[in-house]
């Protein structure tokens, strides 16, 4: 329902497209650790992903809906969010 609510739908074709196929291949060729499913919890592997930021209000500052399963944000934007928040919020303890 979480998922639903952030708008992540499920989808066989985004999560096993050929261009994550080829992207994981790759990863698995040059040897690094593809992504472990957790213990002890009931996985969806065809739910897709996201990454949010949620303010202290409760006010969405990131959305990020993946279009695939590899797909994730600029990490600078990211961090600069972040950071913007950290701002914010440090002036109104200040204040």
């Amino acid at each position: 329902q979480v998922y639903r609510a952030f708008g992540l739908n499920r989808s066989v074709s985004k999560v096993w497209s050929i261009s994550c196929m080829i992207y994981y291949g790759e990863q698995m060729a040059q040897g690094r650790d593809l992504p472990k499913p957790y213990q002890h919890i009931h996985d969806d592997p065809i739910q897709m992903g996201g990454d949010f930021i949620i303010d202290k209000e409760g006010k969405m500052k990131l959305v990020y809906c993946s279009k695939a399963s590899n797909d994730r944000p600029n990490v600078e934007h990211v961090l600069r969010t972040l950071q913007v928040l950290l701002i914010f919020i440090s002036l109104s303890l200040k204040s």
